[in-house]
């Protein structure tokens, strides 16, 4: 009897049989689809779709980061986790599973619990800044007023970035002062695109502190 080559990853008992070239097209294609769908919100197509990609390429690890992405989003937060963890393991270091592994934890509002993930990216060329204004959310939100205020005085200092917009607006939020957080929301909006404005604002937004009521 002729076994099946097996892809296995050492030290984690993964093991499954390599995909043929026409698995791995059909993989990618189903993977594209997916990630089409969800950017429309059609979050149980691209569910469908991924799930599809990953029984031709099980070894695919934006695959298993874009389903936990999905079910992140529709706040299945235990099967998030799996798939995020379980694209680290295939793949230790991987940014993006990383950095959703924390925002998993923030959406929670497990603000300590999801520091650590952000501050080991604070040096990632993509997703530095980002992670850097997640790490003061956390200690923004999570009580530790002396740790937020040093981080924001060092955004202060940079002004270059997006962090520095946000952090402000952050703060200005939490200390109950909404009219100076527009003020600084206002001006991020006329630098950066909608896209990046939505991954610093978000968090604000799931907690409850945007939209801001009109004036």
């Amino acid at each position: 009897m002729t076994r099946p080559l097996v892809l296995a990853l050492v030290g984690f008992g993964i093991a499954w049989p390599l995909p043929g070239r026409a698995q791995i097209a059909g993989a990618h294609q189903a993977y594209l689809e997916a990630t089409k769908l969800e950017t429309k919100g059609d979050l149980e197509g691209a569910l469908a779709k991924v799930n599809e990609s990953l029984q031709q390429d099980p070894g695919n690890v934006k695959a298993y980061v874009l389903r936990g992405d999905i079910y992140s989003k529709q706040q299945q937060w235990i099967l998030a986790e799996q798939d995020f963890s379980t694209a680290l393991k295939m793949n230790q270091g991987n940014p993006l599973a990383t950095f959703n592994l924390a925002e998993i934890k923030l959406m929670q509002k497990k603000f300590h619990a999801a520091r650590p993930g952000f501050l080991e990216l604070i040096y990632d060329t993509d997703l530095g800044d980002l992670a850097a204004y997640k790490v003061f959310l956390c200690d923004l939100y999570g009580g530790d007023q002396t740790a937020a205020q040093a981080e924001l005085n060092a955004f202060d200092q940079a002004q270059d970035k997006a962090s520095y917009y946000y952090a402000h607006a952050a703060w200005t939020l939490y200390n109950r002062k909404p009219d100076d957080a527009r003020t600084w929301l206002d001006s991020a909006a006329h630098i950066y695109s909608p896209e990046k404005s939505h991954a610093y604002i978000s968090t604000l937004q799931e907690l409850g502190y945007l939209p801001l009521p009109r004036r």
